[in-house]
């Protein structure tokens, strides 16, 4: 059975690698999925995903906060 979606706020941010949620708990969350959302870089948002590892959310669905 799938586990059920977690819904997260926090920052979304970028690296070279990739997409980031930085929560406001200092947790930093790799976004696998995400795709490019420009104007929501660098503000507060809601990520819907799946955990993948403990590091790394499997994005859903990803808007602004």
């Amino acid at each position: 059975m799938a586990a059920a979606p977690l819904r997260l706020h926090g920052h979304l941010r970028r690296n070279a690698r990739g997409f980031l949620l930085e929560m406001d708990d200092g947790h930093v969350w790799r976004l696998k999925g995400a795709q490019d959302f420009p104007p929501l870089l660098d503000t507060a948002v809601i990520v819907e995903a799946r955990k993948a590892s403990s590091s790394l959310l499997d994005v859903l669905w990803l808007g602004p906060a």
